[in-house]
């Protein structure tokens, strides 16, 4: 070995040992040595803050009615109130990271078991889940969000102050001390009874803004494209407006009826306004549930009789096991005994066999995704093939590809 050579991996060691080895790679960058290996990459001083202050700077998403809000990270510890969030948390591949929901009722694990690979209950452990409220209506209170110490609370602000009497101060302290609110409850309906501005979101829409607070917007959009063409395929089928059926979507229990519309929007009966349905209470002296946000007109059976829907859907009977008699179910499965009730069996609906189980309008993505399914194969069956209680149809009669769903979600939950 030359002299040369020699002082230098002298020099080498010396510098290696005195400085450490990302400055002896320096040397070896500046000087050369006897391996052909590439120097490492180094980050400097100025690098490194560089690095410092954007994750400093964090980042910003703008949603009514909370205007811009600011996160230094993705959320990890996360706090929902109604079971749409969970269902977007699912689609953004966090699902994992729900601390506490709002009610035990809150969870429908039927759709996710459609999905190949999808862990059960879409990666939220059901048994590692606290409850705001043990029973709808109940209150919670500050105290509680300040132990649970959630990074983000997906929870309407406003819906706090309306319902619950929270006041501007009471958000401002905990969003301080905790963490910030992130929801937009009146989208359900698009019905606000406030004076204040407020914007309306689609189901999409909700679900996009969601995602990006865990900067996992794209996921979503790519589902988006799903439903797209589903809604097209199924909008490229239907018979006239005239010669479909009229759907009665009803709420049944304790022998009430309460009819629910299908024409003021919103998200929560967004999958039957996708498959183009006919309501049967439009035009009729009625008020229905949601609007003005009342708890609309009580029919009776006459009354229901008088309009006669040709199908009758009831929201929410997906929850509940059939034959349990606990859930929405149990009013569902009433509903199906006015088959022997003198007045109940000359609805036309009962008649044609075409009473449904429901699904939630509390909806994200993906439940978003099997309900317009749903609802195409209840309202057409001639068309779209019958409707399954248990959702698992053969690949032949899926209207939307359960793989490229899949796909979407093992790359957001691998994450």
């Amino acid at each position: 070995m030359a002299r040369s050579a020699l002082r230098s991996l002298k020099l080498f060691v010396v510098l290696a040992a005195l400085l450490g080895s990302a400055s002896a790679g320096l040397f070896l960058t500046l000087f050369g040595g006897a391996s052909n290996e590439k120097a490492p990459k180094l980050r400097t001083t100025e690098s490194l803050e560089s690095e410092r202050a954007a994750e400093q700077a964090g980042y910003e998403v703008t949603m009514s009615p909370m205007g811009t809000v600011r996160f230094a990270r993705p959320p990890r510890r996360v706090v929902t109130q109604d079971a749409n969030y969970n269902d977007m948390l699912v689609a953004a591949g966090v699902g994992e990271r729900l601390i506490t929901t709002g009610y035990p009722n809150n969870f429908f694990e039927g759709f996710y078991a459609q999905i190949p690979g999808l862990a059960p209950g879409g990666g939220i452990d059901r048994e590692q889940i606290s409850y705001l409220s043990g029973t709808p209506g109940m209150q919670f209170d500050k105290e509680l969000l300040y132990r649970l110490k959630a990074d983000v609370h997906h929870i309407d602000p406003i819906q706090l102050a309306m319902r619950r009497g929270w006041s501007k101060a009471d958000i401002d302290e905990i969003t301080r001390n905790v963490g910030p609110f992130f929801a937009n409850r009146y989208s359900r309906e698009n019905i606000y009874p406030g004076q204040e501005p407020y914007e309306f979101y689609s189901v999409w829409g909700l679900g996009e803004k969601v995602a990006e607070v865990y900067r996992r917007g794209d996921y979503v959009r790519r589902l988006h494209a799903i439903g797209d063409a589903l809604e097209a395929r199924i909008r490229a089928k239907l018979p006239p407006l005239e010669e479909r059926p009229r759907v009665g979507l009803i709420y049944y229990g304790r022998s009430r009826i309460t009819p629910y519309s299908l024409g003021h929007g919103g998200f929560s009966q967004a999958h039957y306004v996708a498959v183009g349905a006919r309501d049967a209470f439009e035009g009729h002296d009625l008020s229905t549930y949601g609007e003005g946000g009342g708890t609309g007109t009580a029919l009776d059976l006459e009354g229901l009789l008088s309009i006669d829907p040709e199908v009758l859907i009831m929201p929410f009977a997906i929850y509940g096991a059939p034959g349990s008699g606990k859930g929405a179910r149990a009013g569902y499965e009433a509903l199906l005994k006015l088959r022997d009730d003198p007045l109940g069996k000359r609805l036309k609906a009962i008649q044609r066999d075409q009473v449904y189980p429901g699904g939630t309008p509390l909806q994200g993505p993906l439940f978003y995704l099997f309900q317009v399914e749903m609802a195409a194969k209840q309202i057409y069956p001639h068309i779209f093939g019958r409707y399954r209680d248990d959702q698992a149809y053969p690949p032949a009669e899926c209207l939307f590809e359960r793989e490229a769903v899949a796909q979407i979600l093992r790359e957001a939950h691998g994450r």
